[in-house]
Parts: C-alpha cells; sequence; structure tokens
C-alpha cells in the first residue's frame, strides 16, 4: 500500500512538472523558437519518438551555451530548441551545424511556423529526460509482442502470460532508460515458460532485434 502511495504522488509531481513546463513553453516569443525536422522515430514502436536514441541528443543540446530548452514531438519527428534571450547567431550557427550531423534539417517557411504552433500548444511534447516516458511506452509494445510471438506458437495460461508480460515490461523498461541490470528476458521467463517455450522466446527475441535493426518490418498488431 505505501508503495502504491508512492507511486501516485510521484505520477502526481511529474504530472504537474510536465504542466509547468507545457506552460513555460506557451510563454516563449516564437522567435526564439528554432525547429529541426529529425529521424528519431522508434523502429520497434514507429507510433512514437525514440526515447533512448533522442534523450542523449536532448540533453546535450541543453548543455550547450545559448540554448534554454530542447524537446522532442511525440512522433519523434521534430525537436524544438528555445534559445535564451541572449544567445547571438554565431551560437545559434554552432548549435544547428551540430544537430545537422545528427542529420536534423531545420524547417523554415510553413512547415516552420505549423511545428512552432504545435510546440507552442504544450501538448505531445517531451523535454530533455521526459523522454524516459517513451522508453516506457515502447518497453511495453514490445514486451506485449514477445507474449504474442510465443502465444502464436505454444499456449499460455492468462495468468501466466499477464504475468511474463509485467516482467518484461519492468525489465526493458529499465533498460531502455539505462537502469538496467544483467538478467536476460530468458531469466525472468523460466518462472512463467517451460523449456520448449523458452526456445520459441529465444527466437521471438531474436525477431524483435531484427525489428528494432530495420532488418524486418513491424508486425501488423490484431
Amino acid at each position: 500500500m505505501k508503495t502504491y502511495v508512492i507511486a501516485l504522488l510521484m505520477s502526481a509531481l511529474l504530472s504537474a512538472l510536465l504542466a509547468i513546463a507545457a506552460e513555460n513553453a506557451e510563454t516563449v516569443p516564437a522567435d526564439r523558437i528554432s525547429v529541426f525536422k529529425v529521424p528519431l522515430v522508434c523502429p520497434a514502436a514507429p507510433q512514437i519518438g525514440c526515447g533512448s536514441a533522442s534523450k542523449p541528443i536532448l540533453l546535450d543540446l541543453e548543455k550547450q551555451p545559448g540554448v534554454l530548452e530542447a524537446w522532442l514531438n511525440r512522433p519523434g519527428t521534430r525537436i524544438a530548441v528555445v534559445w535564451k534571450s541572449d544567445s547571438d547567431a554565431e551560437t545559434k550557427h554552432k548549435v544547428t551545424t551540430e544537430l545537422k550531423e545528427d542529420r536534423a534539417t531545420e524547417l523554415d517557411g510553413k512547415s516552420r511556423d505549423e511545428t512552432v504552433a504545435d510546440f507552442l500548444s504544450g501538448k505531445g511534447w517531451y523535454h530533455g529526460a521526459d523522454v524516459d516516458r517513451l522508453s516506457e511506452e515502447e518497453a511495453d509494445i514490445i514486451a506485449a509482442r514477445l507474449v504474442r510471438w510465443v502465444q502464436a506458437k505454444s499456449p499460455i495460461a492468462k495468468d501466466k502470460a499477464e504475468g511474463l508480460q509485467r516482467s518484461f515490461s519492468d525489465l526493458l523498461r529499465k533498460d531502455l532508460t539505462g537502469k538496467g541490470s544483467d538478467q536476460k528476458l530468458t531469466d525472468v521467463a523460466r518462472e512463467y515458460l517451460d523449456q520448449d517455450q523458452i526456445k520459441i522466446l529465444k527466437q521471438a527475441i531474436k525477431d524483435e532485434e531484427a525489428v528494432e535493426n530495420g532488418e524486418r518490418p513491424v508486425p501488423k498488431e490484431g
């Protein structure tokens, strides 16, 4: 019960911080915002941005002189850079050049205006380390897919399938947010699967790695 209450409090605190960040974003003048098209879609979950790939980019940006904040949109296709009020052209050029090395393209014209308006809405953008939320979502998607792949070849009781998926999600969340351990998916799976199912899981993991590496398409769900 105590753990549950702490989790609720942490969730409420995170929501409050995100709301404050969104409110701050709304007060930034549009001329202090630069937006970039970026290839940061999650290969394993193409409906969202990749938290683990974008996090070091955003955190590095916010260490740069002249940069106040750096944000990623939910789809992982845009980065918004909020400049400090005293940021000069030389500083902006240096940061923009570094972003281009990460395959970013600065937007202008209508595309820029639309992206800035979306950013200033304060919805669907992740600031700095907040992209860990995307990584956690990615972990849940991968965990569910792995369980389905095993179930497609070998039935699993409902309670075991649910427990297995939770265990996978917990492990993958830690791994994708940089808090991982030496434990493997097959290690936690032994509590729920027999030896034949473990063999199926190992192949499913290889298939998942192929998806994440872009060697095979994301399987259609449903």
